[in-house]
């Protein structure tokens, strides 16, 4: 079996899963998402909640099940392992390891965040087919989807800032990308897509109208409810290209589409003060980095 401990917002939740699944379809085993961290909030994290109820992905919870009991006793052993039947892997570094990728045990403790398509790419098919919708996450959801279907060339532009802006933490963690980008980043998007609609996301709306010269049809989605980020997230997916901030909520807006002709503009520099954090294996090759 494989636990992944799942943590944080959305755009994290995924790639915790996304790892998880390629091993145990890889292992042909179940897959068990262990969701302590919900049980509390953190000084250092914007409050979250667990999102991944709302797709059809296949996995059960660690909590709802006797193996809890299992995963718990791990925490007595020798470096939480005891090969060949517990094996509990920490990330080491926010690179690609491909030890990961080679594990074997018949109880496998992923903790981290695995954040690079390399992880769980034999599997993207797959992944991409099983998170589907089960229902629509917002109210003003299905309005925007046939919107969205409705244009010729929809491109998604996720403009993130709040805590990103005012989160003591994040704000030196990662920081806003800068309006220098985004300017960029439509620059060379206009230059290569035929007249292009961008449907704007954006956690502060009005800045992003006051400071960003966008083109008069513009939609700026703005869902509600607690689930909007699900909506937001599903919605930047069914766009035809994206323009993303340095936030794992983007990255998984544009790797959802699954058009291989995909234009996908991602920041390059996605940390502002992680200097010894290695992110060449971050962005797909095929994607512009600016």
């Amino acid at each position: 079996m494989i636990i992944s401990r799942i943590t944080s917002g959305l755009g994290n939740q995924l790639f915790q899963y996304a790892v998880a699944r390629h091993l145990a379809l890889k292992n042909k085993t179940t897959l068990y998402l262990d969701l302590s961290y919900y049980k509390y909030q953190y000084e250092t994290d914007t409050p979250r909640a667990f999102k991944l109820g709302h797709f059809s992905a296949p996995y059960r919870i660690l909590q709802k099940s006797p193996l809890q009991y299992v995963s718990k006793a791990t925490k007595l052993l020798p470096n939480r392992s005891m090969p060949p039947f517990f094996l509990f892997l920490k990330e080491k570094h926010f690179h690609f390891d491909e030890d990961v990728l080679r594990a074997q045990a018949q109880c496998i403790t992923l903790d981290g965040f695995w954040q690079s398509e390399a992880y769980f790419q034999e599997s993207a098919d797959t992944i991409r087919r099983e998170l589907m919708l089960v229902d629509a996450p917002s109210p003003e959801f299905n309005h925007y989807q046939q919107q969205i279907h409705a244009t010729s060339m929809p491109v998604s532009i996720h403009i993130r800032r709040g805590d990103y802006v005012n989160h003591p933490e994040f704000s030196k963690t990662f920081g806003f990308v800068g309006l220098a980008y985004y300017e960029q980043a439509i620059r060379q998007l206009t230059g290569k897509i035929k007249n292009p609609q961008f449907f704007v996301f954006s956690d502060d709306q009005e800045w992003v109208r006051q400071n960003l010269s966008l083109p008069d049809n513009s939609v700026f989605v703005k869902n509600t409810g607690p689930d909007a980020d699900v909506a937001d997230l599903v919605l930047m997916s069914q766009c035809r290209h994206h323009i993303i901030a340095n936030s794992s909520f983007s990255w998984w807006g544009a790797w959802l589409n699954p058009n291989p002709n995909k234009l996908v503009i991602s920041p390059k520099q996605w940390y502002k003060n992680k200097p010894t954090w290695n992110t060449k294996d971050l962005l797909p090759s095929t994607w512009l980095a600016l």
